[in-house]
């Protein structure tokens, strides 16, 4: 690629979110947030604190938590905001949150990676489908048997 910039995919400087996309509307949408280094760290205690955190985050923000999973190196979230804050404000106050609750535990360093994903889902796209899938995680994992076993998902507003 002589003489040529290279084209990357993302760094420092480079936003993840979809340029020009509102993120407070109503509109749901799947996000994915990492740990730092895909660190297998979210357990026990510190996954129900996550829990917990992520359950007051949403309501302080004003956002629908549809569905939630803490997996051990990852968060899946589907939601939608009411108004309130927009979601990429919302993921980074959840992020900051519990970050100082993993301090307070005895973590050390990084909890998240830099950024997240999202997938704004499409009309033809149902909510009880994605839904679906984001409780499933710990039954695609081998964390549990069936969904409503694994203490670390849920929802706030739909009733399974």
């Amino acid at each position: 690629m002589k003489g040529r910039a290279r084209y990357k995919t993302f760094g420092k400087r480079r936003s993840l979110r979809l340029p020009g996309y509102d993120y407070s509307s109503p509109r749901p949408v799947h996000l994915v947030i990492g740990t730092y280094g895909k660190r297998p760290i979210l357990t026990g205690r510190l996954a129900m604190a996550m829990v917990g955190c992520l359950k007051e985050t949403a309501e302080r923000c004003e956002v629908v938590l549809f569905a939630f999973c803490v997996m051990p190196d990852h968060v899946h979230l589907l939601v939608s905001s009411r108004g309130g804050v927009d979601l990429v404000t919302f993921v980074q106050r959840f992020k900051g949150k519990s970050t100082r609750i993993f301090w307070e535990l005895g973590g050390r360093g990084k909890l998240w990676q830099r950024g997240f994903y999202d997938h704004v889902l499409r009309k033809e796209e149902a909510v009880e489908d994605v839904a679906a899938y984001v409780l499933n995680n710990p039954v695609r994992k081998g964390l549990a048997r069936d969904f409503r076993d694994y203490h670390y998902s849920g929802s706030s507003v739909i009733e399974w």
